[in-house]
């Protein structure tokens, strides 16, 4: 998601008009991200290729620039998650949805980490709000570890953990 920004500076010309209106100064400040975008290239490169601590390094840096990017949070939040920092992991999750309700894979990785830490009975309100159809193998897996919550018959957290980071590693770029 993160390579997909749109320089924020670009408000300026796309809202100049309102902006106008509301007799704001075209010369004032507008938040951008352009000062990262070098580093935040870097660290998408380390993610991808899972270099995780070396990119969760990246994107701390990047929130210099811009501590309310729900992205960066989320990929800190990953990244935090896959070197098994899991209480980073959960504040990062939750910085991100604080900013950005509707940000769906952070609820699948929220759910993730409440498991690691012991807490499945967590994560099926987590995971009940996670909606990403072009992941069907992630739905079906969540699904049916909340049946399997629900009924009883859940296995131990490692194993729950597991099997939707299965789920997750079998969708690969559709998550995240």
């Amino acid at each position: 998601m993160a390579e997909q920004k749109i320089d924020k500076s670009r408000r300026n010309f796309l809202f100049g008009a309102a902006r106008r209106f509301k007799k704001e100064s075209l010369d004032d400040p507008v938040a951008s991200t352009a000062a990262c975008i070098a580093r935040m290239k870097e660290a998408n490169r380390l993610f991808v290729e899972g270099q995780w601590e070396e990119a969760r390094l990246e994107y701390k840096e990047c929130l210099k620039d811009d501590q309310n990017d729900p992205d960066v949070r989320y990929r800190i939040g990953v990244c935090a998650y896959r070197v098994g920092k899991y209480r980073q992991a959960k504040l990062d999750f939750e910085r991100c949805l604080r900013i950005d309700a509707e940000y769906q894979d952070a609820y699948l990785f929220l759910g993730l980490t409440m498991v690691r830490l012991g807490k499945p009975e967590k994560a099926p309100a987590l995971w009940s709000r996670y909606f990403n159809p072009k992941a069907v193998v992630v739905q079906r897996e969540l699904n049916l570890q909340m049946a399997l919550m629900e009924t009883g018959e859940a296995h131990s957290p490692e194993r729950i953990a597991e099997a939707v980071e299965a789920a997750v590693a079998e969708a690969g770029s559709k998550v995240g």
